[in-house]
């Protein structure tokens, strides 16, 4: 069974701008893809002030090894805190 991993942000205004994730998370998501732990790279979606971006992983494996990864944690950890600075509300579900 695939897993998605979806977050979903919401801008107060245009001029603000969402995190920008480590070259390290792209390297990963390149590596998972090419060894097919993800089956489909993030995809973003835009309406408005809101910003969606959604991955698929191959299985819970996949997903798990993912969600431990230093360089996920890290950037998780970036993401709120650029999030919570700039007063972009956000949302993280997974797996769905």
């Amino acid at each position: 069974m695939s897993y998605k991993f979806r977050a979903i942000y919401t801008k107060p205004s245009n001029e603000v701008s969402l995190h920008t994730p480590p070259a390290g998370l792209y390297d990963l998501v390149d590596t998972m893809f090419n060894e097919g732990k993800i089956t489909q790279k993030p995809i973003r979606t835009t309406d408005g002030l809101n910003e969606t971006f959604e991955i698929v992983f191959a299985d819970e494996s996949a997903y798990n090894e993912w969600k431990g990864s230093v360089v996920t944690k890290e950037n998780a950890t970036a993401r709120s805190e650029h999030c919570n600075a700039n007063s972009i509300s956000y949302s993280i579900e997974g797996p769905i």
